[in-house]
C-alpha cells in the first residue's frame, strides 16, 4: 500500500453528490447497501474475519469518510485496523425459521448506523443458523462502493481465506492505484478539456428536454421526503426470456434495448408523453486497473425515448439501442458534469424518477470456494430515491422484473397493474413487433 493511499485526498464528483446528500438529510439511510449472503459450509469464523481485514487493508475506501475543509471536500483514509464481525445467533424452530429470523436482523434499527462523515462507512455481521450454515452481511455506504465492487469484495476475501486456511500466500496482483487516483484522473479530464467531446454530445442529446416523467401519483411530489418503499415482482419462466432474446436478435438490438422499449411504451400510455427521460447505472469503469478497485464508480445516466405513437415497435427498438449505444460511448461525463454543463436538473429529490436496469444472471450466481458456497440472499426494498426503479433479472431459465416505488407517491394496486402491463406489454411485442406503439398502448387500455 502506497503512502498516499492513506492520505486525504478530493473527493470525487459522485461522493461530493453523496456527502450533499448526507449534510441534507442526515436521517436517511438511502445509500446504505446490505449485502447478504448465506454461506454454507465449514466456515472459520477467525479466518473470515481476517480475510475481510486483508481486504479492507487493501482497498483504501472501505476505510474512508468524508471531510469538509478549507472549502474542499476530501476523501479521508484511515489507517488499517482489525475488522470485526460480530456473531449473532439465531433463534427458530427450524432452518427455515431461523433463516426468516435473520433476514428481519438485517435491518436490525438498533445496529451501528453507517456514517459517511464521522465513519464507520462499513460494517460486518456474521448470523449463525446451524453448525455449516451462516448468513455473512456486509454494510457498506454507496460512497464506497458499487454493484461491481460487492464481486471484487467477495472473491478477493475467499482469495485471503483461502489462502490463510491452506497457510499459503494469497494470489493475488498488485494494486497500483486506489479509488482516489480514479478520482483525481476524473477531474483533471474534466479541467483539462478531455471531456469536451462527449459534453458537446451531451448538451445536443439533452437540448430541449421534456418534463420529468410523471406517473399519477396519490402524494405531493414537491419537498416530498418520505423515502419509504416497497416492491412488487414478477417471474416468468424460460420460454419467455427465450423470445425476448429471439426477437432482440431478429431486430439485431440488445435484449435491454427491447425491455426499455417496452416500458417506454408502457410510460407512454400512463402518462402521454412521446418524449421520455430514463436514468440507467452504467459501470464507469475505463481501464484495467479500474476494474479491480472497490469504489463508488457507477453513473446513472440518461437515455432519451421518444415513443411516438404512430412508430413501429421495431422501429423504437432500433432507436434505444442507438441511444443507449452512444451513452455508453458518451458516458466518461459523470452525471454531476452534465447537471453543469447541459440542460439537465433535478426533478424534486432525484434528476429522474424513472430508473431501469437489466443483469445478466451471472451476476447473481452462487460462489464457491475454499469448501464454502456463497448464495446471494434477495432483501426487501425499504427506501428508495427514484419514484420508480425497474430492475430486470434474466438467465437461461427464466426472467424476472422487479417494480421497486416510493410508498408515499403510489399505493400497490396501481404498482401491481402496471408491471402486470409490462409483461403483457413484452407479450404482445413479441407477437407483433412491427405493431405501432400506439397500437401496443390501445391493448392495454
Amino acid at each position: 500500500m502506497t503512502a498516499r493511499s492513506e492520505s486525504m485526498t478530493p473527493a470525487s464528483y459522485a461522493q461530493r453528490s453523496m456527502w450533499a446528500f448526507a449534510l441534507r438529510y442526515r436521517t436517511a439511510n438511502l445509500n446504505e447497501m446490505v449485502i447478504p449472503w448465506r454461506v454454507r459450509g465449514p466456515l472459520r469464523v477467525d479466518l473470515m474475519e481476517a480475510a475481510l481485514g486483508e481486504v479492507v487493508a487493501r482497498h483504501a475506501t472501505l476505510r474512508a469518510r468524508l471531510s469538509y475543509q478549507h472549502g474542499q471536500l476530501y476523501q479521508v483514509v484511515m489507517p488499517p485496523e482489525p475488522v470485526s464481525m460480530p456473531v449473532v445467533v439465531v433463534e427458530g424452530a427450524d432452518t427455515e425459521a431461523r433463516l426468516v429470523a435473520a433476514v428481519a436482523l438485517l435491518n436490525d434499527p438498533n445496529r451501528q448506523a453507517l456514517d459517511i462523515i464521522g465513519g464507520p462507512t462499513f460494517l460486518v455481521r456474521l448470523f449463525r443458523i446451524g453448525d455449516d450454515d451462516h448468513v455473512l452481511c456486509l454494510y457498506v455506504h454507496h460512497a464506497m462502493c458499487d454493484g461491481w465492487s460487492i464481486g471484487i469484495l467477495l472473491r478477493e476475501a475467499m482469495s485471503f481465506y483461502g489462502a490463510r486456511l491452506a497457510g499459503a500466500a494469497v494470489d493475488l496482483p498488485q494494486l497500483t492505484e486506489q479509488y482516489a487516483d480514479i478520482a483525481q484522473w476524473e477531474m483533471r479530464a474534466y479541467e483539462a478539456g478531455e471531456l469536451d467531446d462527449e459534453i458537446r454530445y451531451w448538451r445536443s442529446e439533452l437540448d430541449g428536454l421534456p418534463p420529468p416523467i410523471s406517473l399519477p401519483a396519490i402524494g405531493t411530489r414537491k419537498g416530498n421526503r418520505d423515502w419509504r418503499a416497497r416492491a412488487t415482482h414478477v417471474h416468468e419462466a424460460a420460454p419467455f426470456m427465450h423470445g425476448l432474446r429471439e426477437l432482440a436478435g431478429k431486430l439485431r438490438v440488445s435484449p435491454f434495448a427491447l425491455l426499455l422499449a417496452a416500458l417506454a411504451v408502457l410510460l407512454r400510455q400512463r402518462t402521454n408523453s412521446e418524449d421520455l427521460l430514463v436514468g440507467v447505472p452504467t459501470l464507469n469503469r475505463w481501464s484495467a486497473q479500474a476494474m479491480q478497485l472497490i469504489g463508488y464508480m457507477t453513473s446513472m445516466l440518461p437515455v432519451r425515448v421518444r415513443p411516438v405513437g404512430a412508430v413501429g415497435f421495431d422501429a423504437l427498438c432500433a432507436q434505444v439501442h442507438s441511444s443507449i449505444r452512444k451513452m455508453l460511448a458518451y458516458g466518461r461525463v459523470p452525471l454531476e458534469v452534465l447537471l453543469r454543463e447541459t440542460a439537465l436538473a433535478p426533478s424534486g429529490n432525484t434528476v429522474f424518477p424513472v430508473w431501469a436496469q437489466f443483469l445478466e444472471d451471472n451476476a447473481t450466481a452462487d460462489y464457491e470456494a475454499a469448501g464454502l458456497r456463497f448464495t446471494p440472499m434477495a432483501t426487501e426494498r425499504r427506501s428508495l430515491l427514484a419514484e420508480l426503479d425497474v430492475d430486470m433479472l434474466g438467465s437461461a431459465t427464466d426472467w424476472r422484473c422487479e417494480f421497486a416505488y416510493r410508498t408515499s407517491l403510489f399505493d400497490p394496486d396501481p404498482m401491481r397493474a402496471m408491471l402486470l402491463d409490462y409483461v403483457r406489454t413484452l407479450r404482445h411485442a413479441m407477437e407483433q413487433p412491427r405493431a405501432t406503439v400506439r397500437e401496443l398502448g390501445d391493448r392495454l387500455s
